[in-house]
């Protein structure tokens, strides 16, 4: 668990070729957001470059605090990496499949909710991210 806290960087870059490759070989399905009267279209390779990006983006962050040796909080941390990393993954993955299942409609409605939940909660805890930083970034060295 501390490496995962320490190193977290690469568990991010271990990941961007596994979600690209995924993206590549689901490109043919698409994420349909139906907002009012309004039908949103994602395919997912271009969700999977979405997402490939931003674990770029929060390995190289880590990495550079790393590299810096600014000790970040850690609880921060490991509520943004993990929630990050397994709530895209799981709207990367789930979402489609939640879709197209052919059940009972309320029950598939409870199911779209639970994926909202997992989007608002991912998109919430980036939050995390900046503040960490900035944090880490002011905080003073104790000697």
């Amino acid at each position: 668990m501390k490496f995962f806290l320490t190193k977290s960087y690469k568990l991010f870059w271990v990941l961007i070729p596994l979600v690209f490759m995924y993206g590549l070989f689901n490109k043919e399905h698409s994420l349909m957001l139906n907002i009012h009267a309004t039908y949103f279209v994602i395919n997912h390779l271009d969700f999977a470059g979405l997402i490939v990006i931003f674990f770029g983006l929060f390995g190289l962050a880590y990495w550079l605090m790393d590299i810096f040796n600014k000790k970040l909080i850690s609880w921060m941390t490991a509520y943004h990496v993990f929630i990050s990393i397994f709530g895209l993954l799981i709207l990367l993955v789930f979402y489609d499949e939640v879709e197209n299942l052919e059940i009972d409609y309320a029950f598939k409605q409870t199911l779209i909710l639970l994926m909202l939940i997992t989007a608002g909660v991912t998109v919430a805890v980036q939050l995390l991210f900046p503040i960490n930083l900035i944090v880490s970034f002011l905080r003073k060295k104790k000697h």
